[in-house]
């Protein structure tokens, strides 16, 4: 089988997943530690996937990451039981999916795009060697990168927001509890 036939044959085990609302759990590689993200893929398009997130039977918040940036999917009775509980709880029909258009051609789009929703953003990006986080408010987006308008656990912002290439970020998060709240609760210096 040759690249273009495995890539396009996982290209449609993925848009299977979307399509069946199949509950799954992505491994990632990130500076040589495995992270892990599970939840229901609502969108992809050539470069990115659009996850909703679901942790201990909770659907909480989305995470865009690139299609390329993940070593690999399961979807085995454990997910397929998550799924269960979730559907009998009643998460599949309220409070799941993303109700307005969100491009997923670029991670400048999707900045703009989310800058005109309002929604903070938590960004982690490759610096280096290791892996940066930021979240906050998304100040201005370019071509080429976001500023964010972060703040520390005590809720307090940086003097000015942080510039982050598109080139270096393995994921972005958002409309999750933790910054949906804490945003509500910011101070300055």
């Amino acid at each position: 089988m040759t690249k273009r036939q495995k890539i396009k044959e996982y290209n449609a085990m993925l848009q299977k997943y979307c399509d069946k609302k199949s509950f799954v759990k992505f491994y990632r590689t990130v500076c040589g530690e495995e992270e892990n993200l599970s939840g229901f893929i609502l969108g992809l398009s050539k470069n990115f996937l659009f996850l909703q997130l679901g942790y201990d039977f909770m659907l909480d918040g989305f995470a865009i990451i690139r299609i390329n940036d993940f070593d690999s999917i399961r979807h085995s009775s454990f997910e397929r039981t998550q799924r269960k509980i979730f559907k009998s709880e009643g998460l599949l029909d309220n409070g799941f999916g993303f109700d307005k258009p969100l491009p997923l051609t670029s991670w400048a789009d999707i900045f703009r795009t989310l800058k005109k929703y309002d929604y903070h953003a938590i960004v982690e990006n490759i610096h280096k060697d290791y892996l940066d986080f930021w979240i906050g408010e998304i100040k201005s987006v370019t071509d080429k990168s976001v500023s964010i308008h972060n703040y520390n656990p005590d809720g307090v912002l940086y003097d000015k927001p942080t510039k982050i290439k598109f080139d270096t970020i393995s994921i972005i998060k958002f409309g999750d509890m933790y910054s949906t709240t804490f945003r509500k609760y910011l101070k300055t210096k």
